[in-house]
Parts: structure tokens; C-alpha cells; sequence
């Protein structure tokens, strides 16, 4: 089978096509010919050798696939051959074929591209889980232009909160106004003293700033989120797509006596089926959609270059 795979850390250049052994399903496996694989941020950052867990080279990443079942593993009667799927898998999405566990494995409505099914994997699901880490009347959504912000923007609103969208260019606030958000605003400048978009977000609430931040951004624009917290406000860090932590003082907590959490979806693996479920309700109300930009395969260059270069709207998923 073809896959994308990279030998050696670096550029989008070191990302080669190679000739590898199609893999066969295990006991309680399937084998998924794939139609679309998920594009992720933390794809580029394995690539460049910056993930914080390192991976094994050569390697072959990609850990949302889209496609039809090829075939079982001993033990696998939930699915049949030819069915549709879409799956989460360790790694080795960017390929012709890839193995999932036939237990995380959900069937895909007719109705639903592959593409945008990738959408709702890790992007979607991690939206529905991060509006369950509290009962929030405000959010503040980092990144709200991409995967999971345009998805957890949307979320949001369909359960009443006010949204307030943060993006990293003024072009991408009228995509997250269309999505629902209430205000937005663009942390661009946040590296420099002049930046006033911390105040937008409380001006935006009244001064009376978010019940809760969702931070996959981290560094300086990290660190403005926890500012635009209210009174018993929680910052929900989930990733550092700048490649800097979000610094914070533990005592600047106490006054108004805000929290800090973190969350990741692959905590809640027992949950995947109900999230998926709910994401699917709210597709057939005509509640959500799936913003996608797509790339064929042989593009796999330029996708992780956009992303990387933030000029990406949305999922992005490569498509075979």
C-alpha cells in the first residue's frame, strides 16, 4: 500500500510516499481502506520532532481516518465489510489502509462526507468534552476558526452560552461571527504591549469577563485568556499549538477565586460512542456544520505547510 511517512525530523519535505505491507486486523480489529485522513497540528508538530511524546522513525502519522471496512479480526461482529466508518487510531492514518480498534470504530451515516466525518472525531468530540469540564454561561474560544473552535463555537451556542470567538488574523472573524459567536475579536498583536484584545473580550461581557477560557494556544495568547476570566472563571487548557506553555502565577488565582484545568480527549475514550452520538443529533437538526478544507493526498506537503502557516480555515483532512 502507499503511505506518507517520514524518516527523519524537519520540513514538509522530508515527508515521502513509500510502498509498505497493507497490515492485517488483529483479534478485535479492522481494517479500514481509507477515503480521508484528519490533518492535525499535532501531525506537524511530530514531524518536526517537537510533540511532547516522541515518535519512533520512520513514522506514519495520522490518527483520524475516514473509509470503508476491508475486513475483520478474529472476534469483530459490531461491523461487516463495506461499511462505513470513521475511527481514531494511534497513528499511520496518511496511508491506503490503516487498522483501528473495531470497538472505537462508529458507522458513519449515509449523509455524511468522509471528509467531514474527520471533522468530528477528535476536533468534534474534544468540542463536546470540553463543554462538559462545567457549567459555563460564557465562553471565551481560543483558535475559534479552526477544528475544534469552529465545532465547539457552535456548541456553545446551541446551549445558550455567550460566545466570544478569539482568532489570529482580523480575516478570520467573520467566519466565527458566522458560526454564531457573539463578538469576536483577533489576538494577533498579543506579543506586543500595545495589544488591547483582553479587553475586547471583557468589554464583550459587560467587564464582567468569561466563565471559562478554552486554550489551545498557549504562550502570550495563553496567558490573555486567563485575564479575561470572571469571578470564579475556569481556564481549560488543551493544547499549545504556538509551541509555548501557558505561564501563569498560582496566586493570581485567589483573588477572584478562578481555577486552571486541563483536558484531553483520550481521557474520555469510554465516551466516544455518546459524543459522536450527540455530534450526529445536532448534524440532522441542522444545528452544525463541518467547515473542511480538503487536499488530495499527493498535497500532503502543502497541507501541513497551511496549517503550519495558520492560513487553514476549519478541518483539514487529505483526501484518497
Amino acid at each position: 500500500m502507499k503511505a506518507v511517512q517520514f524518516a527523519e525530523h524537519g520540513e514538509s519535505d522530508v515527508l515521502t510516499f513509500v510502498e509498505l505491507p497493507t497490515p492485517q486486523p488483529q483479534a478485535g480489529e479492522v481494517l479500514i481502506k481509507v477515503a480521508a485522513a484528519g490533518v492535525n497540528y499535532a501531525d506537524v508538530l511530530q514531524r518536526k520532532g517537537t510533540y511532547p511524546v516522541p515518535v519512533t522513525l520512520p513514522f506514519v502519522a495520522g490518527y483520524e481516518v475516514a473509509g470503508v471496512v476491508e475486513a475483520l479480526g478474529d472476534g469483530v461482529t459490531n461491523l461487516q465489510p463495506g461499511q462505513r466508518v470513521m475511527a481514531m487510531i494511534p497513528n499511520g492514518g496518511y496511508a491506503e489502509y490503516a487498522i483501528a480498534q473495531a470497538a472505537q470504530a462508529i458507522p458513519l451515516p449515509s449523509e455524511l462526507g468522509d471528509a467531514e466525518a474527520t471533522a468530528l472525531l477528535v476536533q468534534g468530540m474534544t468540542a463536546v468534552g470540553l463543554l462538559r469540564t462545567g457549567n459555563y454561561d460564557s465562553v471565551l474560544v481560543l483558535a475559534a476558526s479552526g477544528g475544534v473552535g469552529s465545532v465547539l463555537v457552535q456548541l456553545a451556542k446551541s446551549q445558550g452560552k455567550r460566545v466570544i470567538a478569539a482568532v489570529g488574523s482580523d480575516a478570520k472573524k467573520a467566519q466565527a461571527l458566522a458560526f454564531g459567536a457573539d463578538a469576536a475579536v483577533s489576538y494577533r498583536n498579543a506579543d506586543r504591549a500595545d495589544a488591547d484584545w483582553v479587553q475586547q473580550v471583557r468589554d464583550a461581557t459587560d467587564g464582567q469577563g468569561v466563565s471559562a477560557s478554552f486554550d489551545a494556544v498557549g504562550g502570550a495568547v495563553g496567558v490573555g485568556a486567563l485575564q479575561t476570566l470572571g469571578a470564579g472563571g475556569t481556564g481549560v487548557i488543551y493544547g499549545a499549538a504556538s509551541g509555548q506553555p501557558t505561564m501563569l502565577a498560582g496566586q493570581q488565582l485567589i483573588g477572584q477565586g478562578q481555577s486552571v484545568r486541563g483536558y484531553t480527549l483520550f481521557a474520555d475514550v469510554t465516551k466516544f460512542g455518546e459524543y459522536a452520538g450527540e455530534l450526529f443529533s445536532l448534524l440532522q437538526a441542522g444545528k452544525l456544520k463541518l467547515p473542511v478544507q480538503t487536499y488530495p493526498v499527493a498535497d500532503v506537503r502543502t497541507a501541513q505547510q497551511d496549517m503550519e502557516s495558520r492560513r487553514t480555515q476549519g478541518k483539514v483532512a487529505l483526501i484518497f
